[in-house]
């Protein structure tokens, strides 16, 4: 069955996507995720060369130990995967959410459909769609201002020195600002219906905690978003960007994917605990309405063991909504800061050899 089977299977909201211009474009998509992303990766990594040959500019140049990719072309590949890269992982969470509330049939599903339904009626749309063009606007400015940061020196002369080259980064450095400011607006946007939805519509089974490893798995997976951003930026050092900005934009995503993580688990444990508290007085308060007919009555015996044991299970109940295996997930999602160095000493290496071969 194909992606977009299984979505409409699971309930993908329409008018949502008509809105969220990064998911229309993988619905566009004949392919699937994957192939969308590297589809979107080619396509600005060939569009960047075509300009560069065009102008004249070197993609590549030899020198004694083999071959060396240019300041330009290294920025020019990096950023094509930092925009390929948030793109795909956008749909990735998106998709994966929607299959976990398709494929869930307990309670939690019906919880979380009347959340969607009531975060994303026609008034959240047109309130969500004009955060969306203010985002997208600020991003354009960013990259507008970013460009002729990067480009000052062809700007003490009137006019500029510019070429092609210049303009294809005007173009990339507005997309991925675009991408990030509408990034953070989306993401807020998450966090408020996840918010509403804890606050108004969760129900805390504390026979059933392991329910709500659900939401757990959900702010994992937009964390892991912003970490794989954070990731990739890194080769931001490789391109000979200046190391301040790096630092600003790695230090900005790895923060919101904490934040986003921490902020929404922490809403739903203090829930858990406030109706843990709720319940142990409940049933304690009980306890000591029987407990001084234990020991003349058989029945009340019994009913005391009875709610003692209840007690325990309620007390060992999990404070956290999400299991073990969303943890290591998390935890190893950090390690993914470690792939871009790798992938650099990798990719060195192959251009050196590359460069012996021809020579």
């Amino acid at each position: 069955m194909s992606e977009t089977a299984v979505l409409s299977q699971a309930g993908e909201p329409a008018s949502d996507q008509d809105v969220i211009f990064e998911q229309r474009l993988f619905r566009w998509s004949p392919f699937g995720t994957a192939l969308t992303t590297l589809l979107i990766f080619l396509v600005l990594a060939v569009s960047y060369a075509l300009t560069a040959t065009a102008q004249g500019v070197r993609l590549f140049q030899f020198v004694a130990d083999g071959i060396s990719l240019p300041g330009d072309t290294r920025s020019a590949l990096v950023i094509s995967l930092l925009i390929a890269t948030a793109l795909g992982m956008q749909r990735y969470a998106r998709v994966k959410d929607l299959l976990d509330v398709a494929s869930n049939n307990t309670v939690m599903r019906e919880c979380m459909m009347q959340s969607y339904a009531h975060s994303y009626d026609a008034d959240h749309q047109r309130a969500l769609t004009r955060r969306l063009v203010f985002a997208t606007a600020v991003g354009v400015l960013l990259g507008i201002c970013l460009s002729i940061g990067l480009n000052r020196q062809n700007f003490l002369t009137w006019p500029p020195h510019l070429g092609l080259v210049f303009y294809w980064f005007l173009l990339a450095d507005i997309m991925l600002c675009s991408l990030f400011t509408r990034g953070v607006e989306l993401t807020r946007t998450g966090a408020r219906v996840m918010r509403t939805f804890i606050e108004q519509f969760l129900s805390i089974d504390l026979l059933r905690i392991d329910q709500l490893s659900i939401i757990g798995r959900s702010a994992a997976r937009t964390s892991v978003v912003w970490f794989a951003v954070s990731a990739v930026s890194c080769l931001f050092f490789a391109s000979g960007l200046s190391a301040s900005a790096s630092l600003g934009f790695i230090g900005a995503c790895a923060a919101i994917g904490i934040a986003i993580f921490v902020l929404t688990l922490t809403k739903v444990h203090h829930r858990i605990k406030s109706a843990k508290a709720a319940e142990l007085e409940r049933v304690r308060g009980q306890i000591d309405g029987v407990r001084h007919e234990a020991h003349a009555n058989a029945d009340a015996s019994l009913r005391l063991q009875g709610l003692i044991a209840y007690e325990k299970r309620i007390e060992s109940a999990p404070e956290w909504p999400f299991d073990q295996t969303t943890a290591m997930r998390l935890g190893a999602s950090t390690l993914i800061l470690a792939v871009p160095w790798f992938g650099q000493a990798i990719a060195q290496s192959l251009i050196e050899r590359l460069g012996q071969v021809v020579h």
